[in-house]
């Protein structure tokens, strides 16, 4: 119980930072299957009572890491951006060989499904941060509404590993408005973007189980390339804040918490 709600602190911890995703640390935590199908098994009614206690433990934990440490995350990244953003980069680049022991045949359509995962995020981390844009405090119905549908943008990505859900509202100008929301705990935003990601998680959920169901390689071998293409965003988001110590530091030290995490993972022998 304990192992699922801290892999779910560290999914909210996750989610809350531009360029890191959720499914990245379930992925390294061992959980990445099990959340998908068990979220897909709920939507299809099929309701059993050791998935709703999983659920409900991942949640506690998202839940805690996302509204005990938000101005705490906040602060460290306007801070120690270089040594922040190394950490992220060194998970995801620990993360690596786990998804790629998911992949079961490395052919030639696994191999193109590797590269359009990279291309996308790529793609992704080339658009301008400055698109949209609301009021951080309005509550007229354009404002709601927009938020309900970046909530499900957001909350797509994060079940996409290397697709950061937060990165998706940094794209859609919404995450400042979000964060403001959950360090002034306004309930009126976080219920509106709170119904989007639901609906994204969802709907997103049940594509991947049937995607791995079907074509399991492919679908890991596009997972592992959302990961890979997120590093060199990762990696150069400092900006002129760029420090190459912090940086190599960070990174090293993300690296040994992904090594860590995967041992917790093979000694608390999740099943997913």
């Amino acid at each position: 119980m304990l192992y699922v709600v801290f892999i779910g602190f560290l999914m909210g911890l996750a989610n809350l930072i531009p360029g890191v995703s959720g499914g990245t640390i379930a992925l390294l935590g061992g959980l990445y299957e099990r959340f998908v199908g068990s979220i897909s098994m709920l939507t299809a009614l099929k309701i059993r009572r050791e998935e709703i206690l999983f659920l409900i433990e991942l949640v506690v934990g998202i839940v805690t890491g996302i509204f005990g440490f938000s101005a705490l995350i906040d602060l460290s990244l306007s801070t120690v951006p270089s040594l922040m953003y190394g950490i992220f980069s060194g998970l995801v680049i620990g993360g690596i060989p786990v998804v790629f022991k998911r992949i079961e045949k490395l052919g030639i359509s696994a191999l193109l499904s590797m590269a359009v995962g990279a291309s996308v995020v790529i793609l992704i981390s080339l658009l301008s941060p400055s698109a949209g844009g609301v009021s951080l405090t309005d509550h007229g119905a354009i404002s709601l509404v927009y938020d309900t549908v970046a909530g499900f943008f957001g909350a797509s990505a994060m079940v996409l590993p290397g697709l950061s859900g937060a990165f998706i509202l940094l794209v859609m100008g919404e995450y400042a408005r979000a964060i403001s929301a959950i360090k002034s705990f306004d309930l009126v935003i976080i219920a509106f973007i709170g119904v989007g990601v639901i609906l994204g998680v969802l709907f997103v959920s049940r594509l991947l189980r049937y995607l791995m169901k079907k074509f399991r390689s492919e679908t890991f071998a596009f997972l592992l390339g959302l990961m890979i293409g997120s590093i060199p965003d990762l990696i150069t988001r400092p900006g002129k804040n760029t420090d190459l110590t912090l940086i190599v530091s960070g990174v090293i030290l993300g690296v040994l918490v992904s090594y860590l995490l995967a041992l917790l993972e093979k000694r608390n022998k999740i099943q997913v």
